[in-house]
């Protein structure tokens, strides 16, 4: 990548695949020179799963693209193999997106079968970015799973070391604005477009942040 090349981080898409395209184009990102760094939740809640999986496949052949896995990732393939209950991953949002794949069951296996297979975690000399968090005082590379797709109280209240870029927890509860949260080791870019606050693709270090309201659902 050339020397000026940006890294640019967004998180907790939800199926608000206008909103991604939005932020990009905002961003004039250029593929090859910028590094993209996504945080997970690409499905559920929002109206356009199916699309923002698809956009996700083909941002992945491009160099620089970084994509990792989000809790609603895991409950959908969990939801799959039966490892939770209906009831469960539809009290969370999934019913957008089995309704968005109501007509191609074998592309809704397919699809969680890869989203399932993306990385938890992304580490740089400077960064930790993860969807969930870390548990304090555990390596990255020694976290359970479980931790870095889902942590919420623990890490905010108590991580310390490298600056971790993370989602999962909507700014709104942890400092109760929509504002992309920079906080003693953490920066937190879940602004919460699933919840009607807006999508952000973030500069890292904090610089330009730009930003979009949600996806009308139909």
């Amino acid at each position: 990548m050339c020397e000026d090349h940006r890294i640019l981080s967004c998180s907790d898409i939800h199926g608000h695949v206008q909103a991604f395209r939005n932020v990009l184009r905002d961003a004039a990102w250029r593929p090859g020179s910028d590094a993209l760094i996504l945080l997970g939740d690409y499905v559920d809640r929002g109206p356009s799963p199916r699309a923002v999986v698809s956009e996700l496949r083909v941002l992945l052949r491009c160099p620089g693209v970084v994509a990792l896995r989000g809790n609603h990732e895991q409950m959908l393939a969990d939801y799959l193999r039966g490892s939770i209950s209906a009831a469960r991953y539809l009290a969370n949002g999934g019913g957008t997106t089995l309704d968005d794949y109501r007509h191609d069951p074998g592309d809704l296996a397919r699809d969680a079968a890869f989203l399932e297979g993306l990385p938890t975690y992304h580490e740089t000399e400077e960064y930790v970015f993860v969807h969930g968090g870390l548990l304090p005082g555990v390596a990255p590379e020694e976290q359970s799973e479980r931790d870095l797709l889902w942590i919420r109280e623990d890490f905010i209240a108590g991580y310390r070391g490298k600056t971790v870029v993370f989602g999962h927890t909507p700014t709104l509860n942890i400092d109760g604005s929509t504002e992309v949260y920079v906080g003693q080791d953490k920066i937190g870019i879940d602004t919460g477009v699933a919840y009607g606050g807006y999508l952000s693709l973030v500069e890292i270090p904090p610089g330009r942040i730009y930003r979009s309201r949600g996806d009308a659902m139909d």
